[in-house]
């Protein structure tokens, strides 16, 4: 670590404090996998941005409570305050936006050109802080994940990872679906859903690879906008109707928990699953669905390649968390017919049996 890094680290976090003297601070406590998670936000702008996504998990603000990580939020637009200048130079970005010279075992820096976010984590102290120049400059994939990228972080020295995959079940047990963009993992997410199943994700989830359990982090669903006529029920909900010509559709499930069940019952997100299953679906185009067994090796290869691609710093750790994680858990390969309903009573026959 340069001390650069840390001194940019620590004057970062007086600059957060300078923009809660000028704005007050709303503070909002979470509860992922059975931890405390704390977000501080100056001022209100991006409150209802990043929050929308995680308000199921929200839970009464404890100033006695053992906080297990602490996300400061603050934008220079509506607070006023800037943001001090970076000590590193144009030469010292990498991929997935990582400053060389800026990350080590202790202080990790995240900054990528065009996205403009500023990601920063003190894992000795557990605290974390993300800046946006404004809140029109946050685009619009970070509100239906918000913090992935500290959440990856603060997981890094234990069994846990985000991972991308969805997660479905009954009775407190449940399947990981996973797959890369466009493999149909989202589709089945969704048909379970409505069947009935609960639901503990979509896109991104929290699993852990020593207790074969996965956690619910967003309640957003994510479909390519030519997939909604599968699901007319939710056309009504979409957050983002009017930019679906270069974003994916959005709907937040926990606005509309009444509505979007086939049986009418409330939508039910759960805050973890014990693992059954990881699935891995194939679109076959006929009309029945199937689940057959799959080689460890091959659910890999569906979930661990995406989660690194996304995620800075640690591709070697969240490589050995999701091994040992398919080698604990069964794997299949859903073979994803046209009649959603088969899709839901295949997985849910699954969980079940």
């Amino acid at each position: 670590m340069t001390v650069d890094a840390l001194a940019f680290l620590d004057r970062a976090f007086a600059t957060f404090e300078h923009a809660v003297a000028v704005t007050g601070v709303d503070e909002v406590d979470l509860s992922i996998a059975g931890d405390r998670v704390r977000l501080r936000f100056a001022g209100p702008a991006l409150q209802p941005l990043l929050l929308r996504a995680m308000e199921h998990l929200r839970v009464p603000v404890d100033p006695t409570a053992d906080v297990a990580l602490t996300i400061s939020v603050f934008d220079s637009e509506t607070t006023g305050v800037r943001m001090p200048p970076p000590p590193w130079t144009q030469d010292d970005y990498r991929p997935k936006g990582e400053i060389a010279g800026c990350n080590d075992d202790r202080v990790h820096t995240q900054f990528e050109p065009g996205v403009d976010l500023l990601h920063l984590y003190d894992a000795e102290r557990r605290v974390a802080l993300l800046w946006a120049p404004a809140p029109g400059a946050v685009p619009w994939w970070e509100p239906t994940f918000p913090f992935r990228t500290i959440l990856h972080w603060w997981c890094a020295p234990s069994a846990r990872q985000p991972a991308h995959a969805g997660a479905v079940g009954c009775d407190g047990r449940g399947v990981l679906l996973t797959g890369p963009s466009g493999s149909g993992k989202s589709t089945a997410s969704l048909a379970c859903l409505a069947a009935g199943l609960d639901y503990a994700g979509d896109d991104y989830v929290l699993v852990d690879s020593a207790a074969a359990r996965v956690y619910c982090l967003y309640s957003t669903a994510k479909l390519e906008p030519d997939n909604m006529e599968r699901f007319p029920e939710l056309r009504a909900l979409v957050s983002n109707a009017e930019r679906l010509h270069e974003e994916k559709a959005i709907v937040y499930l926990q606005d509309f928990r009444q509505d979007l069940r086939q049986d009418h019952q409330p939508l039910q997100i759960v805050p973890e699953l014990e693992l059954c299953g990881i699935v891995v679906p194939q679109v076959t185009g006929l009309p029945a669905s199937e689940i057959v067994p799959l080689a460890p090796s091959a659910a890999l290869q569906a979930l661990a390649p995406t989660t690194t691609f996304h995620l800075p710093r640690y591709g070697r750790e969240v490589f050995t968390k999701l091994s040992a994680l398919v080698r604990e858990v069964p794997c299949y390969q859903l073979r994803a017919g046209t009649d959603l309903a088969g899709v839901a009573a295949a997985v849910d026959g699954l969980v079940r049996q």
